[in-house]
């Protein structure tokens, strides 16, 4: 049923589509340009609103963003605040791009994802290509995650998978038939 303003302007209720609920690698790009939107993401899923407790003034302060660090400063006194304390990038020389890259991948494929076709498309080494998707592993081990949307999945392709990205591990073997089936 449509609303009165939809009536009077004569505009259609928009209907989802697939495209509308799957996350394209585009959209990655433009959310995650680069490291400093991925710490900027970072600090604001540890501390919404931009508020966070400075351990030397013992009040909740805005902090800004030190230039050529990790790191943000309390704007009262300046003392420094680390978003990657106590993750898995904390010790990593890896960029945080490449690690949210590769979250969007192991997303993207279900979790049926290789080291080394991570290595592949990250041009990293495949020691950290393993490493990355070992810690991952096991953080989505200890956490109940659930889809942001339904999905449907077939034996070898991920129907909701980013445009072109279904021929990336190569053809389907012959004789296999497609079955899909609806997730829930």
């Amino acid at each position: 049923m449509r609303s009165n303003s939809q009536a009077k302007s004569g505009s259609k209720l928009k209907r989802s589509t697939t495209e509308d609920l799957c996350y394209t690698i585009a959209d990655f790009n433009r959310e995650f340009p680069g490291d400093d939107a991925c710490l900027e993401y970072i600090k604001e899923q540890r501390w919404p609103n931009g508020l966070a407790r400075c351990e030397k003034c013992d009040t909740e302060r805005k902090h800004y963003r030190v230039t050529g660090r990790r790191a943000y400063a309390c704007d009262h006194c300046g003392n420094h605040l680390y978003p990657l304390a106590g993750t898995v990038f904390r010790k990593s020389t890896t960029s945080l791009k490449t690690w949210f890259y590769v979250m969007y991948l192991m997303v993207s494929t279900a979790g049926a994802i290789s080291a080394k076709r991570i290595q592949r498309e990250t041009r990293v080494t495949y020691k950290t290509a393993w490493r990355a998707l070992r810690e991952i592993r096991l953080l989505l081990a200890n956490e109940q995650v659930e889809p942001a949307y339904p999905l449907a999945e077939s034996d070898d392709i991920n129907i909701c998978s980013p445009p072109g990205n279904q021929d990336l591990e190569g053809p389907r073997p012959r004789g296999r038939e497609i079955a899909a089936g609806a997730g829930g």
